[in-house]
């Protein structure tokens, strides 16, 4: 009989330890999905591995013709594991494990002293049993990591000791009241390894694992308190054998959904330079209220009855002839849109105004209280008599930009109705005059210096699938020499391409444009098209840039406008002339809708110009025509006056004589 020394306990444990970590490590690797490896539903095998004893207790009388003169504490043996076993696991996660094992349980146990000046002793001992082991076995992750758990029934087969007495006397013999059945409990983990290839019907695994059967019932004898406790490590080969394969199906090709994507792309014709222009700015005759106030907004411009008193609308065009931007120049002036009025009524005294104001579906009551804070700041700041100007409240203003049914962006739109709108018959205050009413002051002309530039000129390029914005999207710009520039990748549905860098130093230059990117379905998808550039001529004669306002979602001009492009702006044309029209929204409704909307008011503006200039006989005028949507927009879109000043055609009129090239 060979047994393994109590010296090698903490070799024992360290390869317990190593085993179950190695475990751990495979349980968090990658492995093969169930789908991917053929799944037999019957597993057969065989075990092997190695039982690591610990026996707790006091062992003294042995059997009836042998008690040693002292007792026998703990011990510690390594011995053999063997098993067969047959699997069934009919699903990924839920099976039963049933093993019949050959189950060592050898160990020896510590030496301890006997009398006075006696030599230790020895005591080896050899409980070995035929297990039954019925397990619940358990993949909770789906895959090739497990647990089992269940009880063991055990019969013992083998229940010899070897003692060594002071004498070096070996005694071997059989113990005494050694149970013959003994119930206890497992708990493991496992880890297979797949052999065979995944389409392969028959399977081979290695299997690794761990388990812990715990003192529970282990007691081997009745006449002492020795107890047993084990933990196994092992490997087990396992053959599984899975259905026969299926014949092969028809092969499903599924449709091909294809994307719809727009991709469109607007340049500049030409690209702006800086330059003279003599500038008409309409005047809205609205002033917007916030809400839950009925004071004046403090981002209009309210001066003291002193500074009223020397304000006149000349110095406004004065200053606007700094360098600037339409959009800064513009806003400049609406925002003294109530000091203007002023001043106009105080220069023409026969002159009445009318306030209407309305509350955004709040009530007359709150749009005759905004009326009325209109009325008091010009009474009491510029000295107008109360009896020229009158008032009156609605829950909605003549002409609301809120419409029934509604339902997209209710937020922008209804806080433009909560307004003064400012109504007069007088032509000295007013822009046109219909049925005793217009709408729109008279604009203000000034010659200023325009501050744009070719750094500021944009190439617009938007591009949208049929499920909305692309998920990515970049575009390669190619000019006739075949350099290709790159930008991106964007996010989003519109972008803007500095049309400077694009053409360097060239004066003009035509450019292919390809987009590619991937829709929100994940589908790569790729849109060609082109576009030119040039540089502007620029006159030595100052051009005319003229603004025309639309109402909300609206392409025809109000009859206020077409008057003013009949008898305003075609005179301005002459023959051979270059009249750039260029057409803008807000960023209410949707970019399509809005690109749309805006060459259709640009087209409008057209029609109307070139009626009238061929009725006058003027010919050669050359028309650059287009709509640039809600990206193209000069203003903001933040506040309720700068949506409707965006709401426009702008009007660029180059004259054909003295032109010099920059």
């Amino acid at each position: 009989m060979k047994f393994i020394k109590t010296t090698n306990k903490k070799r024992a444990g360290l390869l317990v330890k190593g085993a179950m970590l190695s475990l751990l490590a495979l349980s968090l690797s990658p492995s093969l999905k169930a789908q991917d490896r053929v799944q037999p539903t019957w597993w057969f095998g065989a075990a092997g591995g190695a039982n690591f004893n610990f026996y707790r207790g006091t062992v003294q009388v042995l059997n009836d013709n042998l008690t040693t003169e002292y007792a026998f504490n703990n011990g510690f043996g390594v011995a053999p594991y063997f098993a067969v076993f047959a699997e069934y696991r009919p699903g990924p996660v839920w099976g039963v494990m049933f093993n019949v094992a050959y189950d060592g349980r050898r160990g020896e146990f510590d030496k301890t002293n006997g009398p006075a000046n006696a030599t230790p002793t020895s005591l080896n001992a050899e409980f070995d049993y035929i297990a039954f082991e019925p397990s619940l076995r358990i993949a909770p992750f789906g895959n090739n990591f497990y647990l089992f758990l269940g009880p063991r029934l055990s019969y013992n087969v083998k229940d010899q000791f070897l003692y060594q007495d002071q004498y070096q006397t070996n005694n071997e013999a059989t113990w005494s009241d050694v149970y013959g059945i003994r119930i206890s409990a497992q708990l493991g983990v496992g880890y297979e390894i797949p052999l065979a290839m995944p389409t392969s019907r028959t399977q081979f695994n290695l299997s690794p694992f761990v388990a812990f059967l715990p003192y529970f019932g282990q007691q081997p004898r009745s006449i002492d308190n020795l107890t047993l406790t084990t933990v196994r490590a092992g490997i087990a080969i396992k053959i599984g054998c899975g259905p026969k394969p299926a014949p092969p199906a028809a092969a499903v090709i599924a449709p091909v959904i294809v994307p719809v994507v727009q991709f469109t792309v607007n340049a500049p014709k030409p690209i702006p330079t800086q330059r003279v222009v003599k500038e008409t700015l309409p005047l809205c005759n609205y002033v917007f209220f916030d809400a839950g106030s009925t004071d004046i907004p403090v981002r209009y411009v309210i001066l003291t009855k002193d500074q009223a008193t020397s304000f006149a609308e000349i110095q406004l065009q004065d200053c606007q002839k700094n360098p600037g931007t339409r959009a800064s120049r513009q806003l400049t002036m609406y925002h003294n849109v109530l000091n203007v009025v002023g001043d106009r009524m105080r220069k023409y005294p026969e002159s009445t105004i009318k306030l209407v104001g309305a509350s955004a579906g709040k009530g007359a009551k709150i749009g005759k209280e905004n009326a009325e804070s209109v009325k008091s700041y010009l009474v009491n700041e510029f000295g107008i008599n109360a009896s020229r100007i009158t008032v009156e409240g609605r829950n909605r203003p003549m002409i609301p930009s809120e419409k029934p049914n509604n339902t997209i962006d209710t937020s922008y739109i209804n806080v433009e109705d909560n307004r003064v709108d400012i109504v007069s018959d007088s032509h000295d205050l007013m822009m046109e005059i219909k049925d005793n009413s217009a709408l729109c002051l008279k604009p203000v002309e000034v010659t200023a210096t325009d501050g744009s530039s070719a750094n500021d000129a944009q190439v617009y390029v938007n591009a949208a699938d049929s499920n909305g914005t692309l998920q990515s999207w970049s575009v390669d710009v190619t000019d006739a020499a075949g350099t290709t520039q790159h930008f991106g990748p964007y996010t989003s549905g519109s972008e803007t391409l500095s049309a400077s860098a694009i053409l360097k130093d060239n004066q003009s230059g035509t450019y292919a444009i390809v987009m590619k990117g991937w829709t929100t379905t994940g589908q790569a998808v790729r849109k060609e098209s082109s576009f030119s550039l040039s540089r502007e001529a620029v006159p030595v004669l100052p051009e005319q840039r003229l603004s025309i306002l639309f109402e909300f979602d609206k392409s025809k001009t109000v009859s206020t406008f077409d008057k003013f492009l009949v008898n305003h702006v075609a005179p301005l044309v002459s023959s051979n002339s270059t009249v750039v029209i260029s057409g803008y929204t807000d960023i209410v409704g949707t970019p399509d809708h809005n690109l749309t909307l805006s060459k259709d008011r640009a087209q409008e503006a057209q029609s109307i110009l070139d009626s009238a200039t061929t009725k006058a006989g003027i010919t050669g005028v050359t028309y650059k025509t287009d709509g640039f949507g809600e990206v193209g927009a000069t203003f903001s879109n933040t506040l309720p006056e700068e949506r409707f000043y965006n709401r426009t055609v702008v009007i660029d009129i180059s004259p054909a004589e003295n032109v010099v090239t920059k």
